[in-house]
């Protein structure tokens, strides 16, 4: 897969040493913005050998997959209206990329296939 047309959304995922540079960064500039990160430990899921596809091109690559599991949750003060599972979106990705966003051009839409 080739990001490079899509690199102007990247920049939401830090990692590595970039994580203590960035909040380095933002102390020093006495920024309030590192309010708005989230600090997570990282996942290394298992790779998978895989075909991607995108606009009738394939590309054959080491990739990774994540299942996104979307709810919907209603409420009125104590009272539970609605809290059902409401869908699920797979994506897959090179293993190699830091990125996963599928309209960024770093992932594909994928399908579960259970074994």
């Amino acid at each position: 897969m080739n990001s490079s047309s899509c690199s102007y959304f990247s920049g939401n995922n830090i990692y590595g040493d970039a994580v203590r540079e960035t909040l380095q960064k933002l102390q020093k500039a006495g920024s309030q913005e590192d309010a708005a990160y989230i600090l997570m430990q990282r996942i290394f899921p298992t790779t998978s050998a895989a075909i991607l596809m995108r606009d009738g091109c394939w590309h054959k690559d080491h990739a990774i997959s994540e299942l996104g599991i979307y709810g919907t949750y209603l409420r009125n003060k104590d009272k539970v209206i609605m809290n059902n599972q409401s869908g699920y979106l797979m994506r897959t990705k090179v293993s190699s990329s830091d990125e996963g966003g599928v309209a960024a051009g770093f992932a594909v839409l994928d399908s579960v296939y259970l074994t």
